[in-house]
């Protein structure tokens, strides 16, 4: 009789195999972003996703910008140190709208 697996087991047993684990711990990494960043900077942020070791992250105004610049350093640290599998080089910040879409082509 074959055991039951849990179906979370099954799939990383299946992305393993088809070599895509990486892709779902990299979208691990930005679900844990509130938890990372604690609730002040997750109210006024969202990883939006970590695409060729840029980590993209939504943000509400340009002060939320350029306050997330000045932690850039400790946030990479705690990337690093939870998520050691994953190549995190740079966080890029985008001005969302108010309806949660990037707004103007902003960048930071």
């Amino acid at each position: 009789m074959r055991r039951m697996e849990h179906i979370g087991d099954a799939l990383r047993g299946f992305l393993r195999t088809a070599h895509l684990d990486h892709r779902l711990t990299e979208w691990e990494l930005v679900l844990a972003w509130p938890e990372l960043v604690g609730p002040e900077i997750a109210a006024q942020s969202d990883a939006l996703e970590l695409r060729r070791g840029t980590l993209w992250v939504g943000v509400h105004s340009s002060a939320w910008m350029q306050h997330i610049g000045f932690l850039k350093p400790r946030i990479l640290e705690a990337l690093r140190r939870e998520f050691p599998g994953v190549t995190v080089e740079e966080i890029r910040c985008v001005l969302r709208g108010s309806r949660g879409g990037p707004r103007g082509g902003h960048e930071g």
